[in-house]
């Protein structure tokens, strides 16, 4: 049986990219279906599942990469330290830590639940962000049975700085917002995730420019094989 050849870092590079260039086409989709309910969500549900397959290809194509030029664990230990940005929650391990961008890791989370969102408007986000009403605190809780101490719960959680007073005299427009997630495992054990604070499309850009400096930073480290 022939051997597989070695990825080229081109290669690599190529797929990581494409997948980021099917996120962004998602995201402008977005734009385009912000008046339609069904589409909208059918086009986050989407981008979602592009931007989690960033990280699909950074363990599969990068670190075959890596392995081929004898620097598997040297990338490991790279992409674990990235990854205490965006490491998702572990309901069945409860001591494990959950990434610190809350933002980030609500995103992941909602690739594998249901997509949640509903109509609001700038001003309301604003206003709820202001007076400490839905969108005040990004935080994970969860919760696990502990069969020696009972129940354990890890909680992390982080406030972001508030955004400017809302412009009064500016006509509100319509945006689609995240709701919390409840992410129930197969013992019942309940994560809930809060909400992102901003509009779906703001966070969903934030997100991306996240992803790229992700994947710039993957191929200068893959340079250095």
């Amino acid at each position: 049986m022939a051997k597989v050849p070695p990825k080229t870092l081109a290669e690599v590079r190529a797929k990581l990219d494409d997948k980021l260039m099917e996120a962004l086409d998602f995201l402008c989709d977005m734009e385009t279906w912000k008046q339609d309910h069904i589409r909208f969500t059918h086009r986050v549900s989407a981008f979602l599942s592009a931007a989690e397959s960033v990280h699909l290809m950074l363990h599969t194509h990068a670190m075959r990469y890596a392995k081929d030029h004898g620097k598997k664990y040297k990338f490991e230990t790279w992409y674990e330290a990235k990854a205490d940005a965006f490491r998702i929650v572990e309901a069945h391990n409860a001591k494990k830590s959950v990434g610190s961008d809350a933002e980030w890791v609500y995103l992941r989370a909602a690739r594998h639940d249901t997509i949640h969102i509903e109509r609001t408007s700038l001003a309301l986000l604003l206003r709820g962000t202001l007076t400490g009403h839905g969108y005040l605190t990004a935080r994970l809780t969860v919760t696990v049975p502990n069969h020696e101490t009972g129940t354990v719960t890890v909680s992390e959680s982080e406030t972001p700085s508030p955004p400017p007073e809302p412009d009064e005299t500016k006509e509100e427009k319509d945006l689609w917002a995240f709701k919390p997630l409840e992410i129930v495992d197969q013992g019942g054990n309940i994560t809930v995730i809060n909400a992102p604070m901003d509009d779906v499309v703001s966070v969903c850009k934030r997100h991306i420019d996240k992803l790229i400096v992700l994947v710039e930073e993957c191929v200068r480290e893959l340079t250095t094989y």
